[in-house]
């Protein structure tokens, strides 16, 4: 990874500090680009301390998991571009982007970088 930027260990809604806030929920909460690991694999997702029941959240096997234990992305906000943020339990790489949902920008993953994820600002 880019020296400029450090994974984070953090816990139960805690943000370390330079953490990269990758999208805003509708009342103006920012939500923090970070990845947990989570059935064999390292998983892109959001955290924050209002994210309830652990204060992180991400999407897998379509639904939405909650855990208390997750890596958060920090370093110098400016310099984001692609961020390849974890990886499939076979290897496949995960990368984060920011989309446009119900008057908020929500923080979203893919496995192939941009293919589905069309409208998007990749992080």
């Amino acid at each position: 990874m880019d020296s400029r930027f450090e994974w984070v260990a953090a816990r139960d809604g805690a943000i370390p500090p330079r953490a990269i806030a990758g999208g805003v929920e509708r009342d103006g909460r920012p939500l923090f680009i970070a990845r947990a690991f989570f059935k064999g694999g390292l998983h892109p997702g959001k955290a924050a301390p209002h994210i309830q029941n652990g204060g992180f959240a991400m999407g897998w096997g379509g639904g939405e998991h909650n855990l208390n234990e997750y890596f958060v992305l920090c370093g110098n906000a400016n310099a984001v571009q692609w961020v390849a943020a974890g990886k499939e339990a076979d290897g496949v790489p995960l990368f984060v982007a920011k989309a446009n949902f119900q008057n908020s920008q929500q923080l979203a993953w893919d496995s192939a970088a941009g293919s589905t994820m069309r409208g998007t600002t990749m992080c």
